[in-house]
C-alpha cells in the first residue's frame, strides 16, 4: 500500500534525533529492526524515572508508527493512546497528535474522508510546527489523490513543498519529490487506453485536463541531499512500473522480484504486499500485457478478504482479467461489484460540501474525524452535541447524562482524545458552523446575528469573541475577503 513509504518516511524524520536507531533502520527499509529499537527505548523508559513525559510520548508515538507499519493496528492504536495520555494538558498539541495519529491510521484503513479532514485540521492549527505542517499536507495529498481529487492533492503537495523548501532538512523536500512523481506514475498508468473504461478515475482524469497541462506541478527540489535506501529503492520500483505500463515486459520481472525479495525479509506486511502486488496488475493491464496481467492475478496475496472485496481498484482489475479469459459471467460479477464500491467510495469517503438548510446535515458523516478520534463509546455523544448544536440550552451535563456517565468523566475523555472539553467542542462546531454558512455562495448574503442564532449562538459579544479567537478575523471580514 503506497501510503506506508510516505508513513515511513516522514515518521523517521520526526524522530531522527530523539530516536536515531529507530530512523536509520525505517529509512533503511528494515521496519521489524525499527521496531525491536524504539521498543527498547520503550522499556527503558519505563524504569527511567528521570524522562519527561514528552520524550516517553515521542518514544509510545514511534512505536506506534512502526505497529501500523507492520499493519499492527490495534497495537498501534493502543500506543498512541498513551502516547496522547502523556501530553494530554498541552491542549495545541494534543489536538495535533490527535489528528495525526487518527489520519495515519484511517489512510491505511482506506478511510479517505477522516484522513482528509483530520491532515487538514493540522494544516490549519497555526500553532503546529512545520514539520507538523508539511507532514499533514503530504496526508492530505495522499488521501485526496485516492479520492481521485487531484487538483487537491496537487495543491496539497505544493503547499507541503514551499513549507519543505525554508527546513533545514532537505529530505522533507525529497519526501515530497517522491511523491510529485508517484503521482505522474500513477496517473500514467490508468489514463493508459487499455484502461479507458476505469470510471472512477476517468472521471477525475477529465476533470485535471491531463492532456492540456492543467495540472500544477511541483518543481524538482534544489536541495541536494542523498535519498536513503528506502526511498531509493521505491524510486526504482516507480521506474519499474513506468516501464511496464509502456509494454516493457522486462521491467516487471524486476520489479517482482524486488517484492519477493522484501517479502521473504518479513518487513513487509501482507496489506502492503497486496497493494504493490495489485499495482503492477494494474500496470500490466495498462501496458497491453494481458497474459502477465492474468498470471499476476493467480498471484496476487490471499487472506485479504474485506480488502479484496472494499477495493474498487483490485475488482476492476479481476474484472478485465475475467473478460480476457473469456468468463463473462464472472468479468460481470466483478464490475458490477466495482460500480457499487466506487459509487460508495465517491458518496461516503468524500468529505460531503455542507448543504445550507441547517446545522444538522453534519450528522453521520462517514468522513467526520471528530468522532473517529474519540473512543467507541464515547462517540454516540458527540453525536448527541451534532445533533442538537443548535439548542442554546445544550450543556455538558446533559451530555454526561445521555451516556449516563459523570461530567468529571466526560470532560477527561473529551480532553485527552481530542485537546478540548465537550463545552469547548460544542462552541468551536457553532463557530465552524456559521462560517460555513457565511461562506455559502448560495442564496441572498446571510445575516450574522440570524446565522449565529439558528446555530445557538445569540450573545453578540460571545459570538465576535469567540469567532475573532477561533479563525483570527471576524465575522464581517470574513464575508468581506470571500467577496473579493
Amino acid at each position: 500500500m503506497y501510503p506506508t513509504i510516505y508513513m515511513a518516511l516522514l515518521s523517521a524524520l520526526r524522530f531522527r534525533d530523539c530516536q536515531p536507531r529507530y530512523a536509520a533502520a525505517i529509512l533503511n527499509g528494515d521496519f521489524a529492526r525499527a521496531y525491536c529499537a524504539v521498543d527498547d527505548a520503550v522499556e527503558l523508559d519505563v524504569h527511567a524515572a528521570g524522562r519527561t513525559r514528552g520524550h516517553g510520548s515521542e518514544e509510545l508515538t514511534a512505536l506506534a508508527d512502526v505497529s501500523l507499519l507492520l499493519d499492527n493496528a490495534e497495537e498501534a492504536e493502543e500506543y498512541y493512546r498513551r502516547a496522547q495520555k502523556m501530553i494530554w494538558k498541552n491542549d495545541q498539541q494534543l489536538r495535533v497528535q490527535s489528528c495525526r495519529n487518527t489520519g495515519w491510521i484511517s489512510l491505511m484503513r482506506s478511510r479517505l474522508g477522516v484522513a482528509q479532514c483530520s491532515f487538514a485540521r493540522i494544516a490549519g492549527e497555526t500553532e503546529a510546527h512545520v514539520e507538523q505542517r508539511i507532514e499533514a499536507h503530504i496526508g492530505m495529498a495522499l488521501a485526496c489523490h485516492q479520492l481521485a481529487q487531484q487538483h487537491a492533492a496537487d495543491d496539497a503537495l505544493l503547499a507541503a513543498a514551499e513549507l519543505a523548501d525554508a527546513h533545514t532538512e532537505p529530505r522533507f523536500r525529497l519526501v515530497v519529490d517522491l511523491l510529485a512523481h508517484e503521482f505522474d506514475v500513477r496517473l500514467r498508468i490508468r489514463s493508459a487506453r487499455p484502461l479507458s473504461d476505469h470510471a472512477f478515475w476517468q472521471s477525475a482524469l477529465a476533470s485535471t485536463s491531463l492532456g492540456a497541462g492543467g495540472r500544477a506541478r511541483v518543481e524538482p527540489a534544489v536541495a541536494i541531499a542523498p535519498r536513503d535506501a528506502l526511498m531509493a529503492q521505491h524510486i526504482d520500483d516507480l521506474d519499474c512500473l513506468a516501464r511496464l505500463t509502456g509494454g516493457e515486459r522486462v521491467g516487471s520481472a524486476q520489479l517482482l522480484t524486488a517484492r519477493a525479495r522484501r517479502a521473504v525479509g518479513g518487513t513487509v506486511s501482507a496489506r502492503q504486499t497486496f497493494h504493490a502486488s495489485l499495482e503492477v496488475l494494474m500496470a500490466a493491464l495498462a501496458g497491453s500485457l494481458d497474459d502477465l496481467a492474468a498470471e499476476l492475478a493467480d498471484y496476487l496475496p490471499t487472506g485479504r478478504v474485506e480488502e479484496q472485496r472494499r477495493n474498487f481498484d483490485y475488482l476492476y482489475c479481476m474484472a478485465k482479467v475475467a473478460a480476457q479469459r473469456g468468463n463473462p459471467v464472472d468479468a460481470l460479477k466483478f464490475y458490477s461489484s466495482y460500480t457499487v464500491e466506487a459509487v460508495r467510495c465517491l458518496r461516503s469517503e468524500t468529505p460531503p460540501l455542507r448543504a445550507a438548510n441547517g446545522p444538522r446535515q453534519r450528522s453521520g458523516a462517514a468522513s467526520d474525524d471528530v468522532s473517529a478520534r474519540l473512543p467507541a463509546k464515547y462517540r454516540r455523544a458527540y453525536r448527541y452535541i451534532v445533533e442538537n448544536i443548535d439548542r442554546q440550552d445544550l450543556t455538558t451535563r446533559e451530555v454526561a447524562a445521555e451516556l449516563n456517565v459523570t461530567m468529571r468523566t466526560i470532560q477527561l475523555v473529551f480532553k485527552r482524545a481530542l485537546g478540548v472539553t465537550p463545552c469547548g467542542l460544542i462552541r468551536a462546531l457553532r463557530l465552524e458552523g456559521i462560517r460555513a454558512d457565511l461562506l455559502d455562495d448560495q442564496g441572498a448574503a446571510p445575516s450574522i446575528y440570524d446565522t449565529a442564532t439558528r446555530w445557538g449562538m445569540t450573545s453578540r459579544s460571545t459570538l465576535a469573541k469567540g469567532y475573532r479567537k477561533h479563525f483570527d478575523e471576524s465575522p464581517s471580514e470574513t464575508i468581506v475577503a470571500h467577496a473579493r
